[in-house]
C-alpha cells in the first residue's frame, strides 16, 4: 500500500499549478494529435455504402424478376387450360355427327346415289408457235403477255 505523504501532495499540487486553467488551452492541448474527423475513412464508407445501394438494388431486381416470373408462370397455366379447352371444342364440333345433325337440322338429307362428272381439260393459253431467238426456248412470261395483248 502506497502512503499518502506532504511531500507528495506538494508534488500533485505543484503538477496541477502548471496546468492552463483557461479553457480554450487545454483543449488545443488534447487535441495535438491531430484532427478529429475520420477523413481517411470517408473513401472507405462511401465504397461501404455504394456496395450496400447495389446490394439493396440487386435484391429488390430479383424480388421483382421473381414476381414478374411467378405472374407469366400462373399465366402460362392459364392459356394452357384455355388452349386444351378450345381444343376439345373444335373436336366436338369438327366430328362427323355433329355436322350430319346440323344439316338435318337444317333440311339437308344424305343423297340417295352419288354420281361423278368427268372434266375436261381446258386449255388456259392457247398454243402459238414457238419463237425461237438464237436457238432458247420462248420466255412463258412473254407468251402469256402477247396472248393477253391480242384480245
Amino acid at each position: 500500500m502506497h502512503r499518502n505523504t506532504t511531500s507528495d501532495r506538494h508534488a500533485s499540487a505543484d503538477h496541477i499549478e502548471q496546468l492552463p486553467l483557461d479553457e480554450p488551452a487545454r483543449r488545443q492541448r488534447l487535441r495535438r494529435g491531430g484532427p478529429r474527423t475520420p477523413l481517411p475513412l470517408l473513401p472507405l464508407i462511401a465504397i461501404a455504402a455504394g456496395i450496400g445501394c447495389a446490394y439493396v438494388s440487386q435484391s429488390a431486381h430479383t424480388t421483382q424478376a421473381t414476381y414478374e416470373a411467378s405472374r407469366l408462370a400462373a399465366q402460362q397455366q392459364q392459356l394452357t387450360a384455355r388452349s386444351q379447352q378450345l381444343g376439345e371444342e373444335l373436336a366436338r364440333l369438327e366430328s362427323s355427327e355433329r355436322v350430319v345433325s346440323a344439316a338435318q337440322q337444317l333440311g339437308m338429307r344424305p343423297a340417295s346415289r352419288w354420281s361423278s362428272v368427268a372434266a375436261q381439260p381446258v386449255q388456259v393459253m392457247p398454243q402459238m408457235p414457238a419463237q425461237e431467238t438464237s436457238g432458247s426456248p420462248a420466255d412463258p412470261a412473254r407468251e402469256l403477255v402477247a396472248a393477253l395483248a391480242r384480245r
